[in-house]
């Protein structure tokens, strides 16, 4: 396997509205707020900023479907004791198959559903797919692998 880089880091927050601003006035970094088949399904406001290599996840609803990327219980335990936390490291891959193949050929189990998304106008991506990685094969850390193409421009 050979990842191309770090796609995104996810930070769990409690507050999005407080995070975006923080993010947006101290940092300067603007998110694309995601609506859709993701939060829906998960429970969770999501905001991506693919040019920062950031997203931003907060539980808000019970989810309809635990979804793993995100699993939005863990997330929202682990934002108990924080207003936010360093959730999840997201690596972009060209392949996902031969990534996840070669995962598993080494040991490093997939848990969960692949997410699959055919088009994102928001974000201006196509061909989105993604899976989680077993966090007992990952050091404990949550991890993922993303493959997508971007729109030109």
């Amino acid at each position: 396997m050979k990842i191309e880089g770090i796609d995104r880091l996810v930070i769990g927050v409690k507050d999005m509205d407080r995070a975006l601003a923080f993010f947006r006035d101290v940092l300067g970094v603007e998110f694309t707020e995601v609506t859709g088949p993701a939060g829906e399904l998960s429970g969770c406001r999501l905001a991506i900023s693919l040019d920062m290599h950031l997203e931003l996840l907060c539980p808000v609803a019970e989810p309809q479907q635990v979804t793993n990327p995100p699993d939005p219980l863990v997330l929202k335990q682990r934002l108990q004791d924080a207003d936010a936390v360093l959730y999840a490291l997201v690596f972009k891959v060209n392949d996902l198959d031969a990534a996840t193949a070669d995962a598993a050929r080494l040991g490093v189990r997939v848990v969960g559903d692949r997410f699959s998304v055919p088009r994102n106008d928001q974000l201006r991506i196509s061909d989105f797919a993604e899976v989680a990685l077993g966090e007992a094969d990952t050091f404990g850390i949550k991890m993922a692998l993303a493959q997508y193409r971007r729109d030109p421009g």
